[in-house]
């Protein structure tokens, strides 16, 4: 029997609660690929950047990851929600990301699971142009000079019994990734 995904309203809470944890008070904050500025409010006490390169949307600054138009060591926390998978030069934009972060700065990135129990999602969709694991993600990071401090699994189904939910290869297999790397 396929596992349901988890509905979209609840992963969105979900990223809510990331961005909360990992942006409160940190200063400068941008979200690359911010759409419509749905996590705005949850970046409490911080001042907050929104990067999209569609002008439909409400981005405070039209751009390409891949070519940020900000100085050097300018943001304390970079958030990128589902962004990293459509972009079209993944490696150009985390180059650019370690640029405009501060030293001690936060990358928070979250993406789909390619070998998560979602990967027909992820492959389905056309807008994906990169699929990601947790190694290659995180081999990617550490080659663009960062340093990963965290991985937390998403989208862990409420049916599963709370004892599988700590193993380790269970948490390989989550639909969705969010890895939080540190300049």
């Amino acid at each position: 029997m396929p596992l349901l995904p988890v509905e979209p309203h609840r992963f969105r809470l979900y990223k809510a609660l990331l961005v909360e944890r990992f942006t409160a008070g940190a200063g400068k904050v941008l979200e690359i690929g911010c759409g419509l500025r749905w996590y705005e409010s949850h970046c409490r006490g911080a001042e907050y950047v929104g990067l999209d390169m569609d002008s439909t949307l409400r981005p405070n600054v039209l751009a390409h990851a891949e070519s940020l138009p900000f100085h050097d060591s300018c943001f304390d926390v970079i958030i990128m929600l589902d962004v990293l998978e459509h972009v079209a030069d993944a490696e150009a934009a985390l180059r650019e990301c370690v640029r405009v972060l501060k030293s001690g700065g936060k990358l928070v990135i979250t993406t789909p699971n390619t070998l998560g129990f979602g990967i027909y999602d992820s492959y389905a969709d056309r807008t994906h142009l990169h699929h990601f694991s947790w190694s290659s993600l995180e081999r990617m990071l550490r080659e663009n000079g960062l340093r990963v401090e965290k991985r937390i699994p998403l989208h862990l189904h409420i049916f599963w019994p709370l004892r599988l939910l700590s193993s380790p290869k269970l948490i390989k297999l989550q639909q969705s990734i969010c890895v939080v790397a540190r300049r």
